[in-house]
């Protein structure tokens, strides 16, 4: 019998599979987990020159799977000589003030970058135009991103520098909004603000490095083992995926990233080429599918419905993308047995893309795929039980749940009807259907445990409303972990090898400071990795 190079134990072991904790460890040997279960278990695998870890009542678990992140933006964003976050700004004012203030200490900087806005919360809850932000910064270009990444500010400067004029038509999918007189007001939705990405997201390869390396480290700090990043990208490199590949090779790069590129490769490129351009052997940076949005977000009316807003009975919506083309790259990638992941909010882009996945099926056999809806932030009854039917999975961001609660945004959008149907994690789960976790970092932080939070107590941070928003969509601390674990492995085509403990596969493990499962809710938010494994390399220790 093999002997474990290392076994690590504890008082409270969940192995992901949903079944409680329990006393006993995990053996592994290289890169491996040759045994999980009860300490006289494990006993058999200890050699002469078995390491004993013993981390008493810390919960040990699989690696947190974070399957939904635009990681390469995001390293940027964070990077607080690259911008400045503005998601605790209350007013105009107040943000503002922060911007100029970082113009002033980062004189160098030849774009002003300001993230995470949520005007919301401001007395005028409006995105600032040109001349707003002109009065506080003119001299150089300044480019303000609102906390979804739905919608985008720029200066005089910026609007110049970037060659957009009163003659400049709205790009696929985005808005260049207009004044009375037909000149851009400095505001832009959607693909609109694809427009500033090259000149923003452009910094030299020394940055790119630092950025990329210190955000996949800050990750495993976090207990983060895999990220699912997704497209697009925000950035202006042809190939940022080759970059991460790179410094994953050099163990400069301590994390699994599972790609998923734009959809619309596949109308230009055959499945072949794409495998080529993306194949990094012997790194940890693998292509697992497409990736596209359909629609925008409920707050600011860009989500697709199937009625009209509540305070907005004007619209209702419209796709951010031509649906017909999503369909026809959907259809392409379920015949060559490809995983496609499409952004969803609206329940008309809900019912669009679950007819889509159903008429792929229906064409090109049950096959392979295993197809995920992002957000599904609304979803009519009828429609639940379609996911689990057509083997689609269900990709949830909880955290994002609790920003539209205190201003009540999301509920005034769409109304009381409609926001009951908001975020259905478990009647999601309870249809059958997988539903896996994530972040959608940068338009929230990376931080797992705001996500297990959201999900399991659907209830504001300060605990002002204990029963939480719709409590009959609250889950268990166990499904909530699964989710965040097998259910994003599984997700992702990889629950053959991580996302649970267990003989034969790859050692990625967690080992949380605390056991979540005898946890108060504000001590869930507190919590964080003790200890970080991934592929029995030790790549984080508190």
């Amino acid at each position: 019998m093999d002997k474990a190079e290392v076994i690590i134990r504890s008082n409270a072991v969940f192995t992901g599979t949903g079944l409680a904790p329990f006393k006993g460890g995990v053996a592994v040997k290289g890169d491996t987990i040759i045994a999980c279960g009860e300490d006289k278990y494990l006993d058999t695998f200890i050699g002469p020159d078995t390491e004993i870890r013993d981390f008493g009542d810390k919960l040990v678990m699989p690696g947190l799977i974070d399957s939904h992140t635009h990681f390469a933006q995001g390293a940027f964003m964070t990077d607080p000589d690259f911008a400045v976050n503005l998601i605790d700004c209350t007013s105009f004012e107040q943000a503002m003030e922060r911007v100029r203030a970082f113009a002033d200490s980062h004189p160098d900087n030849e774009w002003i970058v300001g993230c995470q806005i949520i005007q919301f919360q401001w007395e005028i809850p409006e995105m600032p135009t040109a001349a707003m932000i002109d009065q506080y910064v003119s001299d150089r270009p300044v480019f303000l991103q609102q906390v979804d990444l739905h919608t985008f500010s720029a200066n005089t400067c910026a609007i110049n520098k970037v060659g957009v004029t009163r003659d400049t038509p709205d790009p696929a999918g985005g808005k260049i909004l207009k004044d009375a007189d037909g000149n851009p007001t400095g505001v832009f939705s959607n693909n609109a603000g694809a427009i500033f990405m090259d000149e923003v997201y452009n910094p030299a390869m020394d940055v790119v490095e630092a950025s990329f390396s210190k955000t996949a480290k800050r990750a495993n700090a976090l207990g983060i083992t895999t990220v699912g990043m997704v497209n697009p990208t925000f950035v202006s490199m042809d190939n940022p995926y080759a970059v991460l590949a790179d410094l994953n090779a050099r163990g400069d790069l301590p994390l699994r990233v599972f790609l998923y590129t734009d959809l619309f490769e596949n109308e230009n490129l055959e499945l072949h080429e794409i495998q080529e351009k993306y194949n990094f052997p012997d790194t940890q940076v693998e292509w697992h599918g497409f990736k596209q949005f359909l629609d925008g977000v409920c707050s600011d009316h860009t989500a697709w419905m199937l009625e009209p807003y509540s305070n907005a009975p004007e619209t209702c919506g419209e796709p951010a993308e031509d649906p017909e083309r999503i369909r026809a790259a959907i259809l392409k990638a379920t015949q060559w047995g490809v995983d496609t992941r499409i952004h969803t909010i609206g329940d008309r882009s809900v019912r669009f893309v679950l007819d889509c996945f159903e008429e792929g099926k229906r064409l090109h056999g049950k096959g392979e795929c295993r197809h995920s809806m992002e957000h599904n932030e609304t979803v009519q009854p009828e429609d639940l039980p379609r996911y689990a039917e057509l083997r689609v999975s269900a990709g949830m961001q909880p955290w994002h749940m609790l920003l539209d609660m205190p201003d009540r945004a999301k509920d005034d959008a769409v109304g009381p009807e409609r926001a009951a149907l908001s975020w259905p994690l478990h009647s999601l789960l309870a249809s059958g259907a997988c539903v896996h976790l994530g972040s959608d970092f940068p338009v929230v932080g990376l931080e797992p445990m705001e996500e297990i939070y959201g999900a399991v107590f659907r209830m504001l941070e300060d605990g002002s409303n204990p029963e939480g928003w719709f409590p009959e969509e609250r889950i268990t601390m166990s499904d909530a972990l699964s989710a965040y674990t097998y259910g994003s492995a599984y997700a992702m085509h990889a629950e053959d090898r991580i996302g649970t403990l267990a003989c034969g596969k790859q050692a990625d493990i967690c080992v949380l400071d605390r056991n979540l499962f005898d946890c108060a809710p504000a001590e869930v938010l507190e919590a964080t990795s003790a200890f970080t494994m991934i592929a029995g390399k030790v790549v984080f220790e508190a």
